[in-house]
């Protein structure tokens, strides 16, 4: 399959919106040729360089966006909403056009076992715990969230609101083993936990140590 690519600082996963501004001129005709042909795009995480200017290289594991959403502004710029779709490697890049085209294939996603199902409950209630302590840490909160009941959409529904950095993100996209990726993201949130509840124990005392008791 033959796909234009974007590559961004950010890991886009199946099933997750994303807004992009697009204000570079070799990005604006990429995005109007989308939208003609009502073509998706591949956005990949760059590997070494810059997402502004020419010469970024990315990673070789991406996902399909569809522009599902546009909004027109002045000077050709553009803000479009996006959703992604299925994985896919790149066999070979064509770079004789301003912006980056590829050859690519799907990547099919390995079946989710027994044991990939007996794993989500627990990955639930540690993700549960982790957005209701991301969420307080700003002062919001939540009463839970609704999770796919598909092992491999719950993964990525995880690491796609994970906040960790891009690498970690890139490893759980190109993880294909729908149990690997929940027991990897089982052990990220089980190490960054803890700090988390420290952090709103401090929060929580902070907050209240102004206030007098009244009796």
């Amino acid at each position: 399959m033959d796909l234009r690519l974007f590559p961004l600082n950010t890991v886009l996963f199946p099933g997750m919106r994303m807004p992009l501004h697009i204000f570079e001129e070799r990005y604006r005709i990429m995005i109007r040729e989308c939208i003609e042909e009502d073509a998706p795009f591949g956005v990949l995480l760059i590997k070494a360089g810059a997402e502004v200017g020419s010469g970024a290289v990315p990673h070789d594991v991406g996902t399909v966006a569809r522009i599902i959403q546009v909004e027109y502004l002045e000077d050709g710029r553009m803000n479009i909403f996006t959703m992604g779709h299925e994985r896919f490697r790149i066999v070979a890049i064509n770079t004789t056009q301003p912006y980056l085209r590829g050859e690519v294939s799907a990547l099919r996603q390995e079946p989710s076992t027994d044991s990939a199902y007996a794993a989500l409950p627990r990955a639930r209630q540690l993700f549960n715990d982790y957005l209701k302590t991301y969420l307080a840490l700003a002062d919001q909160w939540t009463r839970g969230v609704f999770m796919p009941e598909n092992p491999a959409d719950a993964a990525d529904y995880m690491a796609a609101r994970m906040d960790i950095g891009p690498d970690a993100k890139q490893e759980l996209l190109a993880q294909l083993n729908p149990e690997a990726r929940i027991r990897r993201e089982m052990e990220i949130l089980g190490e960054v936990l803890p700090d988390m509840h420290g952090r709103l124990v401090a929060h929580l005392r902070r907050k209240t140590s102004g206030f007098a008791v009244l009796n």
